[in-house]
């Protein structure tokens, strides 16, 4: 029985699962529509805590995120690319912030409440050759040399803060 709910649990959670699924259509809120095009990746708020990731080669914190495919909103290159490393099919809203070299940084939200207990995610077997782990990170109990990208350090708070954990989006 043991074994059992593990296995299910695992298939529910994609952890096991090495073969990528289908992205999921990209969800976005009407509300903030926004037609730019380029690479972009998600804050998602938890409580008081920020979504990282681990780069698998340096153990540095990251955001969900990344490239853009041709002709992708940014929207959605922030909604594919957080699947992709992650398995939170997520809704993303409004626009937060973009770096020098025009990297699009939006206000994303989970599907569900993950609950206050919860501190690690599991990776997905599709996502491990460049995840290390998943986890909630309080973004003002770091130093910026633990980020993968430092000198965004100060950004990635002001970021942050724009974001409230009563927010819809």
């Amino acid at each position: 029985m043991k074994n059992y709910l593990i296995l299910s649990l695992c298939g529910l959670l994609w952890a096991c699962d090495t073969a990528k699924p289908a992205d999921p259509i990209c969800r976005i809120n009407d509300q903030f529509l926004d037609d730019a095009k380029g690479n972009a990746g998600c804050f998602i708020r938890v409580n008081d805590k920020l979504v990282t990731l681990g780069n698998i080669k340096t153990g540095a914190l990251d955001i969900p995120g990344g490239n853009a495919q041709e002709g992708e909103l940014a929207q959605c290159t922030a909604h594919r690319e957080t699947f992709q490393e992650t398995g939170f099919n997520v809704e993303v809203g409004k626009l937060l912030g973009v770096a020098e070299n025009g990297f699009r940084f939006y206000q994303c939200q989970l599907a569900e409440d993950v609950g206050e207990d919860i501190e690690r995610f599991p990776v997905p077997g599709w996502s491990k050759h460049e995840v290390a782990f998943i986890k909630l990170t309080d973004p003002f109990d770091t130093l910026a040399s633990e980020w993968r990208y430092p000198k965004r350090h100060i950004e990635n708070l002001d970021m942050f803060n724009q974001t409230k954990p009563e927010d819809s989006q």
